[in-house]
């Protein structure tokens, strides 16, 4: 088993037994309150997403961006796509109007060659143990490869004064310089939380 595989397996395992011990809470995907959580929505939400559009949310958990959306652009179409089975399960009986993929992206088997307008990535890469670095590269990549407009992904910040150990934390600027061999036209927010920051990638210059 490559240690890629190996934290998926770690990742999966945890997020069942939060599941299975919290059910329909934000504490199934560990977040510290719902306010929190939401806010970092709102913060993904700030790349940019319209009516009509297609939006992928890789991790999506139980689907609460999906939640979240229904209220601000119902007309999205949303596809959440989850390495956890469970979490899929579960997110498709609550929101049964809505598209569940179970699988990852980097395996990128379940998507086929689908493409979305927007492709965003909440909370995804803080319990990553082996070499967390090239794998948040290799996920941006495929999320930017997948997007038609933009991407949008949060992480953990080395930025911050407090760090729980156990947790990745990313230093900005080496994911900045990372996005821009991407593209030219990223966007670096860590104005939202001191421990937290978020980047935009588009796929051409944004309008004002």
């Amino acid at each position: 088993m490559t240690n890629e595989k190996a934290d998926d397996e770690i990742n999966r395992g945890f997020y069942q037994s939060l599941l299975a011990r919290y059910g329909d809470s934000h504490q199934a995907l560990n977040w510290g309150s719902v306010h929190s959580q939401q806010r970092r929505f709102e913060v993904l939400a700030g790349a940019g997403i319209a009516t009509g559009e297609s939006l992928l949310d890789v991790g999506c958990g139980l689907g609460d961006l999906y939640a979240w959306l229904q209220s601000r652009h119902p007309e999205v179409a949303y596809t959440g796509m989850d390495l956890t089975a469970a979490m899929i399960e579960r997110a498709r009986q609550r929101f049964p109007d809505a598209r569940f993929i179970r699988g990852t992206l980097l395996e990128g088997t379940a998507l086929g060659g689908d493409e979305f307008d927007r492709v965003a990535a909440s909370g995804i890469f803080y319990l990553r143990k082996q070499d967390p670095e090239t794998y948040l590269q290799r996920t941006v990549r495929a999320m930017f490869a997948r997007a038609r407009k933009s991407v949008a992904f949060n992480t953990l910040s080395t930025w911050t004064t407090r760090r729980d150990a156990g947790e990745f934390y990313a230093d900005p600027a080496r994911v900045l310089d990372f996005c821009r061999t991407l593209t030219p036209y990223v966007v670096l927010r860590h104005d939202y939380h001191p421990g937290d920051f978020t980047i935009y990638l588009y796929k051409a210059r944004r309008e004002a």
